[in-house]
């Protein structure tokens, strides 16, 4: 049996692994819920099937799932005995996973061979998106522009083309793509946060209340589980808090993107949270104590405090408690750290929070206009980040 999208032949005797390996690609690709159970299912069918064994994975990694290395030790084993192509497929999908900087290059090697293989594609994009540096939106659309040839009307890369045409700017051309996909899969939890970014870019706050509570009606009880869920539930939570409803927006919040609550990985529940908590106090100007669902959360990701998407969120969540202890942990953790580009753009962000919060709102103001956009797009993620950025900068210059 051929594998669908890259129409290479799949190592399998049995034609439902297969095909639940497949719909498990689809269900990954989409954010969507049931992939695990698919994959589980696959393998039991397969012991030896290399390619889900890479796939469950890939989804337990995503989810910091406990014994996620017995997936990846399963995979490299059985793909001694698979084809070439999917033992190069499991070689780089782990290593895009675990060692992406090591592995980059091998991985740009793999993708001119087999630029169909949408799963490593998207992994090697996600990784540009946070690690890319200044240049990282032009860098993750011509990845994809890349693979347009061989991927053509796929939805799962018409979302992710039209995700990464809007983050470079070209917004009309990114709504049309993103559009277009979810008339393909209108059920993916990709594509409708796709467009629930492009909305945010836009200003389109009530509009995209609409959107979300459209889509939400129809397709809530599949996408529960989903792991992008509790993220498209943040974006309608943000767009509720923009046009004014604060409590519907703080109790969506709490229902459904805290992190006892929410149903996505580590760190965008981390940006989440932090991006959520900090936006209601800048506006508010009333710090609450943190939960112990988001103090615990914090410990979990504080290894990762040198890289400045963590720092702006971890420190934006003390900020939102007016911790000023916490931020000085922030502080003393980087100032650690060697020098580099990467660790003084975490200390200025943290030290214009600082600021903020003891009400040098000058100093903060400051730092803040010392950063050019491209320090701000090297700060990593997506552009509802360098928002909050100059959102915290309009608010030092306001309380001036």
């Amino acid at each position: 049996m051929l594998e669908t999208r890259t129409g290479n032949k799949l190592s399998v005797s049995s034609p439902e692994a297969a095909n639940l390996y497949q719909n498990a690609v689809d269900l990954i690709l989409g954010s969507e819920s049931g992939a695990a159970q698919a994959l589980d299912r696959a393998l039991e069918l397969e012991p030896e099937f290399a390619l889900a064994a890479a796939a469950r994975y890939y989804v337990a990694k995503d989810v910091g799932e406990p014994g996620a290395q017995a997936y990846r030790a399963l995979a490299e084993g059985a793909s001694l005995g698979a084809s070439d192509w999917e033992r190069e497929h499991v070689d780089v999908l782990i290593g895009i996973i675990d060692q992406p900087g090591a592995t980059l290059e091998k991985t740009r090697a793999y993708i001119e061979t087999t630029p169909a293989d949408l799963l490593v594609v998207s992994q090697m994009a996600g990784y540009l998106l946070f690690y890319g540096g200044p240049k990282k939106l032009d860098a993750v659309l011509n990845v994809f522009e890349s693979v347009q040839e061989a991927l053509g009307n796929d939805w799962a890369f018409l979302a992710r083309l039209g995700f990464a045409a809007s983050e470079a700017g070209q917004r009309t051309r990114g709504r049309e793509l993103l559009e277009r996909a979810l008339d393909l899969r209108p059920q993916a939890l990709y594509s409708i946060h796709g467009l629930a970014h492009l909305l945010h870019d836009e200003g389109a706050a009530e509009e995209s209340v609409k959107v979300l509570e459209d889509w939400l009606k129809v397709h809530e009880a599949g996408a529960r589980e989903g792991q992008m869920y509790g993220h498209v539930q943040w974006h309608l939570a943000l767009a509720e808090w923009q046009v004014g409803d604060r409590e519907a927006a703080m109790q969506r919040y709490l229902a459904f993107c805290a992190p006892k609550t929410t149903t996505c990985g580590p760190i965008l529940t981390l940006a989440d949270c932090g991006g959520f908590l900090l936006r209601d106090y800048l506006q508010s100007g009333q710090a609450s104590p943190l939960r112990t669902d988001v103090l615990e959360h914090i410990e979990r990701v504080w290894g990762m405090m040198g890289h400045p998407f963590i720092a702006l969120h971890l420190a934006g969540l003390y900020a939102s408690a007016g911790d000023l202890g916490g931020l000085k942990r922030c502080e003393d953790t980087l100032s650690s750290k060697a020098a580099g580009v990467n660790r003084d753009l975490s200390l200025a962000l943290v030290s214009a929070l600082s600021d903020f919060v003891t009400g040098d709102y000058s100093r903060a103001a400051q730092t803040l206009a010392a950063l050019p956009p491209s320090a701000r797009i090297g700060i990593g993620g997506s552009n509802v980040e360098r928002i909050l950025v100059d959102l915290l900068e309009t608010r030092c210059l306001a309380q001036q």
